[in-house]
C-alpha cells in the first residue's frame, strides 16, 4: 500500500495454510522476510507460501529469474521439504535475468534492461525459463501454461494467493518518476503479470506499515520524513531498519494520508493489514490477541487515518500477527 518493505512476507506466512496455491511474479529485487520454524527467511523469487507442505508453488509468466538467487532459495526450501520440486511450477515464458543485464545497469539487479530486451523480442538477448530449465536442473518444474493451470485449480476449488512485490507508491505507471520500479506494482498489474482474469479476483489484501520507509539515498519524495533516532525515542529502545536485499539503512517517515488514499483508489482493498503496530505502542510487541493489540494509541491511529472496518490483520513484530475475526 505504501513504498514497500511493509511486512508482506509476515502476512503471507500468517495465511499460508489457508491457500492451496501460492503464486509470485515480479523480480528478485524485492525481498520478502518472515520468521518460521525458528528461522528468518528472505524470499526473492519463491512465494512465502512454500511453508505449507501441501500447497502448489507457482512462479508466474511475468517473473524475472536470477539463476543464483533462485537456486539458493530452492536449496533453502529443500532443507525443510526434500520433495519441494514436485510442487514447484515455473512458467516456461518467465524471463531470465542474465548477468549482462546486471552489468548494463551499473551493478544493480538489471530488471530495467531485461525489460527492454523483452520488449525488443530478441531471443539472443532475452532468454526465457524454457531456454535454461535443463541447464538449471529444473526441467521437471517447467510448465508451458501457468495461467490455464491456475484457472483450472481455482475452478476445481483451490484458493489461490498471488503475492505482489514492492509498494503501490513505486509503480512504474502510478508514482513519482523516475523514483519508481520497472513494473506496475498495484493489484491490476500483478494479476496481469500472472495471467489471471480480473473477474477471477475475489479479494485484495493491502499491507501498510505505520511508519512508511524507502530505500536509502536519493530514492524520491517522502512526506513527513523523520529519523530512526526519533522512532527509537518513541518506541523506547534503539530501532534501525535495513533493506532485506541491499542491507542499506532505510529512510523512514510518519504516516502519509495522501499516499494511503491513492493506494486505496488504485487497489480497492477488501481488507488491510496494518503492520509495525508496536511502533505505535511498544507494549503490543509480540501480541497476537486483538484485544491486547487494540490499545489506545493503536486504536487512535486507526480511527484517524483509515476505516477501522477494513483492517483485518495487525502486525506486532517480525513473527506475530493479530487477526480481527469478522
Amino acid at each position: 500500500g505504501l513504498w514497500g518493505c511493509e511486512g508482506m512476507g509476515a502476512i503471507a506466512r500468517h495465511v499460508a495454510y489457508r491457500y492451496q496455491v501460492h503464486v509470485r511474479v515480479g523480480s528478485p529485487n524485492a525481498g520478502h522476510t518472515f520468521w518460521w520454524a525458528g528461522e528468518k527467511h528472505v524470499m526473492q523469487s519463491v512465494p512465502c507460501g512454500w511453508i505449507n507442505p501441501h500447497a502448489k508453488i507457482v512462479i508466474g509468466r511475468g517473473a524475472l529469474l536470477n539463476h543464483t538467487m533462485l537456486m539458493r532459495e530452492v536449496v533453502h526450501v529443500m532443507r525443510y521439504y526434500s520433495d519441494f520440486l514436485d510442487r514447484l511450477f515455473i512458467d516456461a515464458e518467465a524471463g531470465v535475468l542474465d548477468e549482462r543485464f546486471h552489468e548494463q545497469e551499473g551493478g544493480i539487479h538489471g530488471e530495467m534492461h531485461a525489460g527492454i530486451a523483452r520488449l525488443e523480442r530478441d531471443p539472443e538477448r532475452f532468454r526465457r525459463f524454457k531456454d535454461v530449465a535443463v541447464e538449471w536442473g529444473l526441467s521437471h518444474c517447467c510448465v508451458e501454461d501457468t495461467p490455464q493451470m491456475i484457472a483450472q485449480w481455482q475452478d476445481g476449488g483451490d484458493d489461490v494467493l498471488i503475492e505482489g512485490t514492492q509498494g503501490s507508491g513505486l509503480s512504474l505507471l502510478h508514482s513519482h518518476r523516475p523514483y519508481c520500479t520497472s513494473i506496475d506494482t498495484n493489484a491490476a498489474g500483478i494479476v496481469s503479470g500472472v495471467g489471471v482474469a480480473p473477474s477471477r479476483l475475489t479479494d485484495v489484501l493491502m499491507v501498510c506499515r505505520t511508519y512508511p520507509i524507502r530505500v536509502a539515498g536519493n530514492s524520491g519524495p517522502m512526506e513527513n520524513e523523520t529519523s530512526w533516532e526519533e522512532i527509537s525515542r518513541r518506541v523506547g529502545h534503539p530501532v534501525l531498519e535495513r533493506t532485506a536485499v541491499t542491507k542499506k539503512v532505510r529512510r523512514v517517515a510518519g504516516w502519509d494520508d495522501a499516499l494511503f488514499e491513492r493506494s486505496r483508489l488504485l487497489n480497492a482493498p477488501t481488507s488491510i493489514a496494518l503492520t509495525f503496530c508496536d511502533y505505535l505502542d511498544p507494549s503490543v510487541y509480540g501480541r497476537c490477541e486483538v484485544e491486547e493489540v487494540l490499545t489506545a494509541p493503536v486504536r487512535e491511529f486507526m480511527e484517524k487515518h483509515g476505516p477501522v472496518s477494513s483492517v483485518r490483520f495487525l502486525g506486532t513484530g517480525p513473527d506475530s500477527v493479530a487477526e480481527v475475526v469478522r
